[in-house]
């Protein structure tokens, strides 16, 4: 990686609050990217905003679409356009099926493929021609069934299909769409569920794979990319 890969180019971001967002925007800034992010905490926005040069946040509800629409209209207004989008917004509800409230399994597609739709829908037209990438983080659970996890497993397959599609749909303007579908890694994610963290991979580990795709060359496209720590078990 170039020392200079990423100077000057301006990346928006989802979820960017969230372990891996907040990581991956440090990295960024740290890098000479400017930076638009957003989330739905206004403090910890602020936490990055009062950090960080290179950077601009805007706070957000992902499931919003005036919310969203606000979000890259102010891209627009800023910056004229955007190079990369990275879609980190997520949510996960583990449960039982006829246990689960409806509206939980609804809020999980409606913060992982809603909120990725919408904010594709608005990313696009400020995408620059034979240049510009959307990047979606799905997950390693959207093609490999978690009993405890049905509704997520669901909501991360469509985004998986989603961006697949999608790419398909805005090649011909030379436009990259990649699907990034990490393990599971130590963030604040997994609140208090009993998970095995010293097996996990860090948010640092997902911000280096996001790195590897942001940082290939306009003609080539990384469709899919699956990773997980070696730690975990088959």
């Amino acid at each position: 990686m170039r020392s200079d890969q990423f100077k000057g180019i301006r990346v928006a971001v989802t979820g960017a609050t969230g372990g891996i967002g907040r990581e991956l925007v440090s990295a960024l800034v740290e890098l000479g990217a400017v930076v638009a992010a957003t989330g739905t905490s206004e403090e910890r926005l602020a936490e990055l905003g009062s950090s960080q040069d290179g950077l601009f946040t805007h706070a957000a509800d992902i499931t919003s679409e005036a919310d969203v629409e606000g979000f890259f209209k102010e891209i627009r207004s800023r910056w004229g356009g955007v190079d990369a989008v990275i879609n980190l917004a997520g949510a996960s509800i583990p449960g039982k099926v006829e246990e689960m409230p409806a509206a939980d399994f609804m809020k999980m597609l409606e913060v992982n493929v809603l909120g990725t739709f919408l904010a594709c829908k608005y990313a696009i037209p400020l995408l620059t021609d034979n240049k510009g990438l959307v990047i979606n983080v799905s997950s390693l659970a959207g093609s490999r069934p978690n009993a405890t996890a049905p509704g997520y497993c669901t909501a991360k397959a469509a985004v998986s299909m989603f961006s697949d599609a999608l790419g398909l749909q805005i090649k011909d303007r030379n436009l990259r769409v990649s699907n990034l579908s990490p393990g599971g890694a130590d963030t604040p994610f997994w609140g208090d569920r009993p998970v095995k963290r010293e097996a996990l991979m860090s948010a640092a580990d997902v911000v280096s794979a996001i790195l590897f795709v942001l940082g290939t060359p306009p003609h080539v496209v990384v469709r899919e990319l699956s990773f997980e720590s070696t730690g975990l078990p088959h």
